[in-house]
């Protein structure tokens, strides 16, 4: 780089246009970075409140840092130049985030940390460099605009204008439709390829911005070239996944990275892999096979139910959260005169049930592709008025919640005033039931749903798996929670086929005990925070 050079006295009208368009692309390429790391990352620690909270807290930092070692680049150095290096040098650090992020989710020293703490290692590990060296165009391009004109107020206040306007397009750009239609590898590549385009741009004359061209081409062949080499290198560089034979779907969505497998050791039993974490399992030999705990003890609240309160086996069920659709499937053969709807919020992952785990073309289901609440308000207003017969027949005898994990439960769907609006959609003789995964010996999650069920409903039930009920000495369990509207014949479901032991009185109670009254609302559900045990065990096992 050589010393400044004196001012332009009278640039061209495109040339004043320069430092603001490449303050935008920066500004730009920096938020696609923001939001391709919530997805990379989630298929290693999950998609959770300290998952966002540590991306956007390191890729500002990152960017603080830029903007301050930039105001110092740009005193020392010519403008063209420097941006030249500073493109080329953010090109190869986007590059590297594929291959740091599976380095950093498979290493044991950030496995035996704390769960924040190793969020925020491996977040800070892969994007603050890149955050940084992006955040440092911005002064640079600022003193451009600067030497470019007389109004000083006006160009700084262009360069910080077309800086939002930057991240505001890379924003709505990335979340609506780069990720769903390119997935976050091609999009970090594609971003490499930007930030070259813009270094060879002021550096046109140099050869390292060229060379590095080679390189970025390479990357792209081994990320999707159909040729040996290419796969060996693509997987060795983080760039793609071994898709082989057992692989029947492998898809990135608006909400996950959806993979669907059968397993190696057992024929015809296919796993449905939503970011890291397994939701479902379906035997294509017997789709009616329960694979899950709580499945089964679902199975047995609803048998019990539908003989109590609808043993003509017409109940109305809804579900809330589709997933691999393994239980909804399965009440739809085992009530042929039921009626059953769904809402699953991802239309990617109904498109994997259908084609990769057998839900036939004419199930009789009916399918929303809708946030769980948002159905739930819809059909709150669809609700008929003024007859009692015409609005039973609308209301449900049995709902549903499904679209929890463990890592991060959609917090909108676990307080008081959801419980309100789903009890006004269920009949006389009804349940609401939801699983919930935590230990015992913490309890405040469940402690916390079981109070916030027991506001909206005049008899809660709790199940766990253990043959025995719950124990301190008990690791994480799935427990199921059931919010009845009248009294249900339950206590003496067989475990050996449903899995289901009932929840005494003083368990409920250290439960109430352990969770310190809490009950979710819509204004305080911190579910993260009560769920930090469960995820501290989890890394553990």
């Amino acid at each position: 780089m050589s010393a400044e050079t004196p001012a332009v006295s009278d640039p061209t009208r495109w040339k004043r246009w320069t430092p603001v368009a490449t303050v935008f692309v920066s500004s730009l390429c920096i938020m696609v970075v923001e939001l391709v790391a919530g997805r990379l990352i989630a298929r290693h620690v999950g998609s959770s409140l300290y998952t966002w909270t540590s991306v956007i807290g390191i890729v500002l930092a990152g960017i603080a840092a830029g903007n301050y070692a930039g105001g110092r680049i740009a005193d020392r150095y010519e403008p063209k130049a420097a941006l030249s290096s500073l493109f080329l040098m953010a090109s190869a650090t986007c590059l590297l985030i594929p291959l740091l992020n599976d380095r950093l989710g498979a290493a044991p020293l950030l496995r035996e940390m704390d769960w924040a703490a190793r969020i925020a290692c491996h977040v800070f590990a892969v994007f603050f460099l890149p955050s940084c060296l992006l955040g440092t165009i911005g002064p640079v391009a600022a003193k451009m605009a600067i030497r470019m004109s007389r109004r000083l107020g006006r160009a700084v206040g262009n360069v910080y204008s077309w800086g939002a306007v930057g991240s505001i397009v890379g924003t709505f750009l990335t979340g609506y439709f780069l990720i769903a239609h390119m997935g976050t590898i091609a999009v970090l590549l594609s971003v490499a390829a930007v930030l070259l385009a813009m270094a060879i741009f002021y550096g046109a004359a140099g050869l390292l911005p060229w060379l590095w061209c080679g390189v970025v081409i390479a990357c792209a062949l081994a990320a999707a070239a159909p040729f040996e080499w290419a796969k060996t290198a693509g997987g060795r560089l983080g760039l793609r996944h071994d898709v082989g034979e057992y692989v029947f779907l492998e898809e990135e969505s608006q909400y996950s990275y959806i993979r669907v497998e059968e397993e190696i050791d057992t024929p015809g039993l296919r796993s449905m892999t939503l970011d890291f974490l397994i939701h479902a399992y379906v035997d294509m030999f017997d789709p009616d096979e329960l694979h899950y705990d709580y499945e089964r003890i679902y199975a047995g609240v609803t048998e019990a139910a539908v003989r109590a309160w609808r043993p003509a086996g017409d109940a109305r069920a809804l579900f809330l959260g589709g997933g691999g659709f393994v239980f909804p499937r399965w009440y739809a053969r085992r009530f042929p005169r039921a009626y059953a709807e769904v809402a699953e919020i991802d239309p990617a992952v109904t498109r994997a049930a259908f084609e990769s785990f057998g839900l036939e073309a004419d199930t009789p289901l009916r399918i929303f592709n809708l946030d769980a609440r948002n159905h739930v308000d819809d059909l709150l207003l669809r609700l008929p008025r003024g007859g009692r017969r015409a609005e039973r027949s609308a209301k449900f005898d049995l709902v549903y919640g499904d679209a929890f994990n463990h890592y991060s439960p959609p917090f909108h769907l676990t307080t008081h005033e959801f419980n309100e609006k789903v009890r006004r959609l269920m009949s006389a003789e009804s349940a609401f039931l939801a699983n919930v995964i935590d230990v015992y010996r913490s309890g405040r999650f469940l402690g916390a749903m079981i109070n916030t069920l027991e506001r909206s409903f005049p008899y809660v039930y709790v199940f766990c798996t253990s043959p025995g009920g719950p124990s301190d000495d008990d690791e994480r369990d799935t427990f199921v929670v059931v919010g009845a509207t009248k009294l249900l014949p339950l206590k003496n479901l067989d475990y050996d086929r449903y899995s289901a032991a009932l929840l005494a009185p003083e368990h409920l109670a250290k439960l109430r005990l352990r969770s310190g009254g809490l009950a979710l609302t819509d204004d305080f559900a911190p579910v993260d925070n009560l769920l930090a045990p469960v995820i501290r065990l989890a890394e553990r096992e």
